[in-house]
């Protein structure tokens, strides 16, 4: 009895927004949400911050669920709703008017195209740089895309079960890359990073949710992009409202010249 009390208690705890980490001001303007990727934080967005013309927009950069400086919920299932819910009650509280836009990175990608389908109205067009797909419908695979998808969700689930093996190895990159954008496996984040890997990169529906938008969807990746399969992505050109463009000897980190690319569409 004492443990059903407990669990109905846990899930009727309020949802606390999430971290604030950027927000150039502006009520009136018509504004830009940011959202970044697995690990990370909103320093994802440092350069394309640089590139936005914060007198016309109001930016706002979030921490997403589990990252930075944001709540990180032990009961937290960490599932792309999960993840929805926490930047609504956000949104809610700083009153964004409508219409915006979203952009999304990485697994930011799947969260934003997840959150126009539950809230589309309002939302003007979402942007997602580095998105990436992994299709569950064996039919829409050719032998390259299966065996791209195959690799990675297995990869992601190795990650996800060695903890100690994930943290060094962020460590290790991290310090070769010289990276900048916030990304880090570590003992605070390590319950989030590996729900998150699972219940919201590995276990997607995206496919489903681009295609069953109305609203502009532009997706941007690299060519040179270590985590994305590209024809899965461009399958999703038959859409009439989805625009696809593929930038040269970019990767999938939000750079300096990827952002600058970015910054010309938005």
């Amino acid at each position: 009895m004492f443990k059903l009390f407990e669990n109905l208690f846990n899930n009727l705890k309020p949802i606390r927004p999430l971290h604030v980490a950027f927000d150039s001001g502006g009520k009136h303007k018509p504004a830009i949400l940011l959202l970044h990727g697995i690990a990370a934080t909103s320093s994802t967005w440092d350069y394309l911050i640089k590139d936005l013309d914060t007198k016309r927009y109001r930016v706002v950069a979030l921490d997403l669920l589990g990252f930075g400086l944001s709540s990180k919920p032990n009961k937290c299932k960490y599932t792309v709703d999960d993840h929805v819910n926490y930047i609504h009650r956000t949104l809610r509280k700083l009153n964004i008017p409508a219409p915006y836009k979203i952009v999304g990175h990485s697994m930011g990608s799947i969260i934003s195209a997840r959150y126009c389908v539950r809230y589309p109205k309002g939302i003007k067009e979402v942007l997602l740089l580095s998105l990436p797909l992994y299709l569950k419908d064996s039919t829409l695979h050719n032998n390259i895309s299966r065996t791209q998808t195959d690799f990675y969700l297995k990869a992601y689930q190795l990650l996800s079960q060695k903890k100690d093996f994930t943290i060094s190895n962020s460590k290790i990159l991290r310090k070769l890359l010289r990276v900048n954008d916030g990304i880090e496996v570590n003992e605070e984040n390590w319950n989030s990073f590996r729900l998150s890997l699972i219940n919201t990169v590995v276990d997607q529906n995206t496919y489903n949710d681009i295609k069953s938008l109305e609203i502009p969807v532009h997706i941007i990746y690299g060519n040179m992009d270590e985590f994305l399969v590209q024809d899965s992505v461009n399958k999703l050109s038959v859409f009439n409202h989805v625009k696809i463009t593929k930038l040269l000897a970019i990767n999938h980190a939000v750079g300096s010249r990827f952002a600058k690319e970015v910054a010309k569409f938005i």
